[in-house]
């Protein structure tokens, strides 16, 4: 009953904390939000009066217990489909639309379900901006298929064009790791929630998740409050480090920093000729893929060489830079040098970082060091030092030496934010 208590509780608190947060870059625009059972939550709270207050235009909630993109729930009886073809008015109108799916497992694929959601979507609404809320409940038995939801969630943001807001995170804090969800771990300072077959919770903490959404339209706002000269579309190649990248929100950083839109196209594994283990493309093969939007972007940053199965690295390199110059040859070119320190590859990674350098003025790129990011500006390179732990990190699993491959995400992030310029966009951010 005390977790009934804390939960009527905040809902009736959710309406008058929200609504006296400050107003940025009011503007009249209208919110449209597609959700579960957690959305009812919000309704409790009055977000729809929160969203009107910071937007100006109307605002809708629309929420079903139990339902997923394809399955209708238990109040409105319709799939989220369903609700986006009967809404199709309001959301036309929209210019914010937000979606909290993913809990109810009843897709088949949740990521075609997704896409199929954001097609719909899109073709009503091609300008909103659109956000999509990750899984932040506990039940202990529903964790696993959880965590792979929300890696799908995190993975197809850049490529369906949607912002993630944590659920997570705000219930737990900004250190939580929303790919490893807890199984069983009950909110603060609640109960286990009844009747879900396991420990844990599902519904509760509205005011958190409604103060992470607000937050979120302020970053939007002032990214279009920026003022810009020039908009320089950005585009990252590269393999399981671009996933910390993308990870880490390095697409909306460099959407702020240079004004328009970016994307990370990332493979755990792959090379510049061979696929990895995610998309299943090579860096080649992606490039012809997403040659539409490499063809309007202004600064193009690479992240490659650390998985070595090129017969040739040098000519690898200058075969991609040969396809990349080919559809985009005024863009800003920038190679990230190879900053992981498995003592069982450092030599070949020295050897490959050589080449990067080497390389460097004749197929006309600037140079990123990872490396210094990690280790510090006076660190070298070219010398490796095998076996070596990224600072304040733990050595990576998986039975090597203790040294790592992954990691410093946010180091490697700013060095590249640092190196591709204020542009036209926020400086600073």
């Amino acid at each position: 009953m005390g977790a009934v208590r804390n939960k009527l509780i905040q809902w009736a608190l959710l309406g008058l904390s929200l609504l006296q947060q400050p107003l940025l870059a009011f503007s009249a625009e209208s919110a449209y939000v597609l959700s579960d059972s957690i959305g009812y939550g919000l309704h409790l709270g009055q977000f729809e009066a929160s969203l009107q207050a910071r937007l100006g235009g109307p605002a809708r909630i629309s929420y079903d217990g139990g339902r997923s993109i394809t399955a209708a729930g238990n109040q409105l009886r319709k799939s989220a489909l369903e609700s986006v073809a009967a809404d199709r008015n309001f959301i036309a109108g929209a210019s914010v639309i937000i979606i909290i799916l993913g809990m109810e497992q009843h897709e088949t694929s949740f990521a075609d379900s997704q896409r199929e959601l954001m097609l719909q979507l899109r073709r009503i609404a091609p300008r909103a901006r659109y956000y999509w809320v990750d899984i932040g409940a506990t039940i202990s038995v529903h964790v696993p298929n959880w965590n792979v939801r929300n890696k799908t969630i995190y993975e197809n943001a850049d490529r369906l064009g949607y912002t993630v807001i944590s659920r997570y995170k705000a219930i737990f804090g900004a250190g939580a790791d929303p790919l490893n969800i807890r199984p069983g771990q009950n909110f603060p300072g609640w109960g286990t929630e009844p009747g879900y077959g396991g420990e844990g919770n599902v519904h509760g903490f509205d005011a958190e998740l409604a103060q992470a959404i607000l937050a979120a339209l302020d970053a939007s706002d002032e990214l279009a409050a920026c003022g810009r000269v020039t908009q320089l579309r950005s585009y990252v190649l590269g393999d399981s480090i671009a996933y910390g990248l993308h990870m880490d929100g390095l697409a909306l950083q460099l959407e702020r920093r240079l004004g328009a839109a970016a994307v990370i196209n990332y493979d755990g594994g792959r090379s510049i000729i061979s696929p990895g283990s995610h998309i299943g493309k090579s860096a080649l093969e992606s490039v012809e893929i997403d040659r539409e939007f490499i063809a309007g972007a202004g600064v193009i940053v690479i992240v490659l060489g650390t998985n070595q199965v090129e017969p040739s690295f040098a000519q690898s390199q200058m075969q991609l830079m040969q396809a990349l110059k080919a559809i985009a040859p005024k863009a800003s070119y920038y190679w990230v040098d190879i900053g992981a320190t498995l003592a069982a590859q450092a030599e070949g990674w020295n050897v490959r970082n050589k080449t990067i350098y080497d390389n460097a003025a004749r197929l006309g790129y600037g140079v990123i060091s990872r490396y210094r990011a990690i280790f510090g500006a006076q660190a070298n390179p070219l010398q490796i030092m095998a076996g070596q732990v990224f600072p304040a990190t733990m050595a990576d699993p998986g039975g090597w030496a203790p040294d790592n491959i992954h990691g410093a995400s946010a180091v490697l992030s700013k060095a590249i934010l640092e190196a591709v310029g204020p542009g036209g966009g926020c400086a600073g951010n």
